[in-house]
């Protein structure tokens, strides 16, 4: 077995069609589907069902295929290490992030990091937590921001920042006090994210601490899909403070604090234990740190200002 034949069978499976996998690693389609047929009959086999143009994993294809990726990612990772010891710069990242720090967050931390390594590419996929971690595991990411704690052995957690939820609701909304305690959520109209989302279960778990159900009345999975439902006056939903003040200028929305108790969550950075970690990849750990930090000055000092006028009015 050589490494065309993981290249061959990767760009195969993630085109789901042997023409475009063969202009994706620029061979001929016949030469890349002998090189496929010798692979299958030395694992001993079959690792597509074809589908007529389409083809398709087998469940020892699907197998195959994370091990496959597994030493594609090692491999590269070698390569990175051995450059840097010759000062080179280039290379690439894959992270992960969660959806709603992904759109406050990586923006700025992009920008820094692309920056001090203008040669590195950047990956950014936004993810459920459950995602990430699953991903980190198979080796399909370099390093995941996502909540904490994570139960796994072999996966190194940081702790960045303690992320405080929000009730927010439509300015419209006949609620006039500017917090709202946990048990006040009781026969309140909600836009949540699904019950598999970590969100979910911990907007759950809190009510429960207060002996309330919630009633959720609309799930989506998108964060700025909610919001504009909740804008559009479909009912309240509960997301990550942060998050909200990003979006607030855009919609007519308005935010109330939560108590008894302030629900919140801890959000970390991720990666494998005992794989090598690049000067890259420690460089964005180090900004990603920096600037949480900024964000969160930059809260408290908007949140000090909102309080000095409302007293003030």
């Amino acid at each position: 077995m050589e490494l065309r034949h993981l290249r061959y069978f990767l760009a195969v499976a993630d085109a789901q069609n042997f023409s475009r996998a063969a202009e994706t690693v620029h061979v001929s389609q016949p030469s890349l589907s002998v090189q496929i047929r010798a692979l299958e009959e030395e694992l001993g086999a079959r690792l597509f069902d074809r589908l007529g143009r389409k083809v398709v994993l087998t469940r020892t294809g699907e197998i195959f295929r994370e091990h496959a990726e597994r030493v594609m990612r090692e491999l590269e990772q070698a390569s990175q290490s051995v450059q840097e010891l010759q000062g080179a710069r280039r290379g690439r990242l894959v992270v992960g992030a969660l959806s709603t720090v992904n759109s406050y967050l990586i923006p700025p931390l992009a920008a820094r990091f692309k920056h001090r390594f203008p040669g590195i590419h950047l990956q950014v996929h936004a993810q459920p937590s459950s995602d990430i971690v699953a991903a980190l595991l198979a080796n399909r990411l370099d390093m995941g921001i996502c909540l904490l704690p994570v139960d796994a052995d072999c996966l190194t957690a940081t702790h960045l920042f303690d992320e405080r939820l929000a009730l927010v609701a439509p300015a419209s909304f006949p609620l006039r006090k500017p917090r709202l305690r946990m048990r006040e959520l009781a026969g309140l109209p909600l836009v949540l994210m699904p019950v598999d989302y970590c969100l979910r279960k911990m907007i759950e778990a809190e009510c429960r601490k207060v002996g309330i159900e919630p009633q959720v009345d609309l799930e989506m999975t998108s964060p700025e899909g909610i919001l504009e439902a909740v804008a559009e006056g479909t009912g309240l939903t509960i997301l990550p403070e942060l998050y909200v003040r990003l979006h607030l200028r855009r919609r007519r929305l308005r935010t109330l604090d939560l108590i008894d108790p302030t629900p919140r969550h801890s959000v970390g950075l991720v990666y494998p234990t005992n794989r090598y970690q690049s000067i890259a990849a420690r460089e964005f750990a180090r900004l990603c740190q920096a600037t949480v930090n900024e964000l969160l000055s930059a809260s408290r000092d908007s949140a000090s200002r909102r309080t000095g006028s409302d007293t003030s009015g």
